[in-house]
């Protein structure tokens, strides 16, 4: 018989039971985030099969930082949202710009 080779989530699996360990020494606090970077390494496991990589780690990490980036993206688009918004009311309280000043 011939030896098969492991999918990705077989060694993602294997990867997030040995840092278990890691896991275990975080402050409760802490462990919730790093159960939330696994989870962003599942997100991609379709891709990191895909890319068939020899070193799973570079996927899990790549996932991670994508998810990151994705963050990020939707943090930067909110605060440019809430600039827009504050720039808008400021212009009105100062009487500029307002819907209603059509002399």
């Amino acid at each position: 018989m011939g030896k098969s080779v492991p999918t990705y989530r077989e060694e993602l699996d294997k990867i997030i039971s040995e840092w278990s360990r890691f896991k275990k020494a975080l402050r409760k606090e802490e462990r919730r985030y790093f159960v939330d970077l696994m989870k962003n390494a599942k997100k991609h496991t379709s891709a990191a099969q895909y890319q068939a990589n020899p070193d799973p780690m570079e996927s899990i990490i790549i996932s991670i930082l994508l998810e990151h980036q994705k963050m990020l993206t939707r943090l930067e688009r909110m605060l440019e949202d809430e600039r827009m918004d504050i720039g808008h009311l400021s212009r009105l309280e100062k009487g500029e710009d307002g819907p209603l000043d059509e002399d």
